[in-house]
């Protein structure tokens, strides 16, 4: 079906059609990937910009770093098939639309830029994008910062895959989702998409044979039923994934922290190329600091091009010695690094998703652990463990899993838009 937009027609998948009048404060959009969900959020928000007055709308994804290659480019696609790009003054570097004839505004962030999202005012409604990636405490902050009598009505759109089960958001919006108020749930999978390409759609039918999960996930768009174990990386295989490996010299080597008085540890790891990530080695110096560290890893790697990333704590002033502010300026100066050279958060990815991310990330892509120099990390992803809330346990005295943590730094530094794209991530 085609709805008339600015001056020109705008095709729409039939199930989203009710949903442009919806009025409900929440409408979550879960399902499969190539849905359309994002698309139809997108119009949605575009539509009313257009259409209404007093509007600003706070379009989010968990990470900024996503921001301009999934919602921001997502809106401004959306702008420019409505025929109504002439109208917007778009800033590429704020990530920001503005309606010239309403005044309008939409504004593209991500939740690790707080101090940027709490000076917003007067917002009118919000698209919160891969919701799975937000936690409960997230999700509750945010439905704070819209109150009163508002012009038009309020709504909070909700869009993502049903990664896990166990996933709070998942939960909240599928599987407890008639204890929500004013909230319309909505399922689609590729089924519903009339444009999607027969290769897209021959990519999620393929997924039955390559990964289950995935095909519940991605294809049938129904919650993914994780591993019931209590090990934290349960989809780890050593017979296949240990093994002798070789840095490629032309390649950059990705560095990643975990800041510990003592130990002080840093893991050693390689992308050789868009499906493959190699971890080729564990230092760890007992008693020691955070320059000790940086002297080590001159002289290990001695002209090499690094890439950092690691624990979003350093950004705190633990570091402030020497005259600098954190660990992450430490590093910085210590190491000779550029700004594009450090890879790090504005706060470290939770624990439960950071287990959904890994082991999801270890079944679709080729990870490989050199059997000589990442015997620590290795022996944590045999046998570190979760309690009975899926968080990672660790013992100071028994199993620190301080490699691990490092591991778990290097799959979201790598990966972090996996579960969002995670198409482009698959083997064969």
């Amino acid at each position: 079906m085609s709805l008339q937009a600015s001056e020109k027609e705008i095709a729409v998948n039939d199930v989203y059609i009710p949903l442009i009048e919806c009025r409900s404060r929440k409408l979550v959009l879960y399902g499969g990937s190539g849905s359309g969900k994002s698309v139809f959020a997108a119009h949605k928000i575009v539509l009313r910009t257009v259409t209404e007055q007093g509007h600003t709308f706070l379009c989010l994804r968990k990470v900024a770093e996503t921001v301009k290659e999934s919602i921001f480019a997502e809106l401004k696609a959306m702008i420019e098939e409505m025929g109504c790009f002439d109208e917007f003054k778009i800033n590429l570097t704020e990530k920001t639309f503005l309606h010239i004839p309403t005044g309008n505004r939409i504004i593209c962030k991500g939740l690790d830029e707080p101090e940027k999202i709490k000076s917003i005012k007067g917002i009118t409604g919000m698209w919160i994008e891969e919701a799975t990636e937000f936690t409960e405490d997230d999700l509750f902050q945010l439905d704070l910062r819209i109150r009163g009598e508002k012009p038009h009505y309020v709504q909070y759109i909700y869009s993502f895959n049903p990664i896990s089960e166990d996933n709070t958001t998942v939960k909240r919006f599928i599987i407890n989702k008639d204890k929500e108020i004013d909230c319309t749930v909505v399922h689609t999978t590729h089924l519903d998409n009339y444009f999607l390409s027969d290769a897209d759609r021959k990519i999620l039918l393929d997924l039955k044979d390559k990964n289950p999960i995935f095909y519940d996930v991605y294809c049938l768009g129904i919650p993914g039923v994780v591993d019931k174990s209590n090990k934290f990386l349960y989809s780890f295989n050593a017979e296949k994934q240990v093994k002798k490996v070789i840095l490629d010299r032309n390649l950059p080597i990705w560095i990643t922290f975990d800041f510990n008085i003592d130990p002080m540890t840093v893991t050693i790891g390689q992308r050789p190329h868009l499906t493959k990530l190699i971890c080729k080695q564990c230092i760890q110096l007992d008693n020691s600091d955070i320059y000790a560290m940086c002297d080590r890893i001159r002289a290990d790697y001695p002209d090499w091009n690094l890439i950092v990333t690691g624990d979003a704590s350093g950004h705190n002033r633990t570091g402030a010695v020497r005259g600098k502010t954190s660990y992450w300026q430490v590093i910085k100066y210590e190491l000779s690094l550029k700004d594009l050279q450090m890879k790090v958060r504005g706060n470290n990815i939770g624990l439960i998703e950071s287990r959904v991310l890994c082991n999801a990330v270890n079944q679709a892509v080729e990870i490989e652990f050199d059997e000589e120099g990442c015997k620590p990390l290795i022996n944590e992803c045999k046998f570190a463990q979760v309690d009975d809330h899926g968080v990672l346990i660790k013992d100071r005295k028994k199993q620190k899993n301080d490699f691990l943590d490092g591991f778990r730094y290097l799959v979201d530094a790598n990966f972090y838009d996996f579960l969002g794209k995670q198409h482009k991530y698959v083997k064969g």
